[in-house]
């Protein structure tokens, strides 16, 4: 994750809930690096990072020459009980194939002071464009 630095802004328009935000990864690093599966955002305090959104197509990595993108989309409220406020979000990015001890996840800088989600939340696999990533949990 060192070659990583992420950002996320809220994808829903001013003035409405946040329902909807996009993940960037950005390549910081002088070297090729690939992202792949699915980032594990943890919203506040859930006790687990957000699902897959399963009706994705299959994953694939997404290989980033220096300062390129990939994208995931987050889904904060999928209509489920049990709402929570959430003010912080957490990123890893696992292990690959699991060979390896995951890296700790890093905070990202919030694009609001604080929001409502619930334990309906998904998040997508990475993409190479923004509309891959967040189509899944727009239409939703």
């Amino acid at each position: 994750m060192a070659d990583l630095t992420f950002t996320v802004t809220n994808y829903d328009a001013q003035g409405e809930d946040v329902r909807h935000l996009m993940l960037v990864a950005t390549n910081s690093s002088a070297k090729k690096c690939d992202v792949a599966n699915y980032p594990e955002v943890t919203l506040g305090a859930a006790k687990r990072p957000a699902p897959v959104k399963e009706s994705m197509g299959a994953d694939e990595a997404v290989t980033l020459a220096p300062g390129e993108k990939a994208y995931a989309g987050v889904l904060t409220t999928g209509g489920k009980m049990d709402t929570y406020s959430v003010r912080s979000m957490t990123v890893g990015l696992g292990s690959p194939g699991g060979e390896t001890e995951p890296e700790a996840p890093v905070k990202v800088k919030m694009p609001v002071s604080s929001f409502e989600a619930d334990d309906g939340q998904r998040v997508t696999y990475w993409a190479g464009t923004e509309g891959l990533a967040m189509r899944p949990v727009t239409q939703s």
